[in-house]
């Protein structure tokens, strides 16, 4: 089984569901953080895990101007072919960064 470590990083835009990672096939991944800097005024950002069946907020957090949160409070599993977005209320106001472990499942 190869671990493989990865970090991500995006610009939010305005109001719309970012594909932030989908996890490979035969792959599980666990989300250690998703680490979320508000670059401008205030702004909301919510993160949707999806199993390709149903849409789950797993964090929703007002961010005060030039501050960062890690919204994730512990890790988050996810399997093979679920999906991890992310939304800010604001053009480019957010920044986020995920670190991911993944567990490819190959070799078992």
């Amino acid at each position: 089984m190869a671990n493989i470590y990865k970090n991500q990083m995006f610009a939010l835009a305005n109001n719309t569901a970012n594909l932030l990672y989908s996890v490979p096939v035969d792959t599980r991944a666990i989300i250690k953080t998703l680490q979320a800097v508000n670059i401008g005024a205030n702004v909301q950002v919510t993160v949707t895990a999806n199993n390709l069946t149903t849409s789950y907020n797993t964090a929703v957090e007002t961010i005060l101007s030039n501050t960062s949160t890690n919204l994730l409070k512990g890790p988050l599993i996810l399997e093979e072919q679920d999906y991890i977005f992310a939304k800010a209320a604001g053009n480019n106001s957010a920044h986020i960064t995920l670190s991911i472990l993944e567990l490819n499942r190959n070799d078992q």
